[in-house]
């Protein structure tokens, strides 16, 4: 399967192994996929053009954490329309408590979940 022309899905965890079988799972299922290990690395790879369709954002990363990007991500109007999925272990959190979270899949990840989210964001 080659990528979906125009998805594009940036993967945001510090964990190199979830952003590799992340990869490789959407990759698999035609889409284009971008990493970045922490905040920061996702925020600059905005600001020098990257748009991606869809975000998956961890929320417990150093450096700059999923709060923190969500907050940048609210603050600009050309990054405020990307949908963003969060991704995380943490349960204490619903999307409507998280400005700017399309949705929030839970660690361990059911990729059937994954992919309706990620379809369901590009959709909207």
């Amino acid at each position: 399967m080659g990528p979906k022309p125009g998805h594009d899905i940036l993967i945001v965890d510090d964990d190199p192994d979830i952003r590799d079988a992340l990869g490789e799972f959407l990759r698999y299922e035609g889409y284009g996929v971008h990493a970045a290990a922490d905040g920061r690395d996702a925020l600059d790879r905005l600001e020098f053009g990257l748009r991606p369709d869809v975000i998956l954002l961890d929320l417990m990363m150093p450096v700059l954490n999923g709060f923190d990007v969500l907050d940048a991500l609210q603050a600009r109007p050309d990054w405020k329309t990307i949908p963003v999925v969060v991704v995380s272990a943490n349960r204490g959190y619903e999307a409507g408590d998280l400005p700017g979270a399309t949705s929030i899949l839970r660690k361990p990840l059911n990729m059937d979940r994954l992919i309706a989210a990620v379809e369901q964001a590009v959709a909207a």
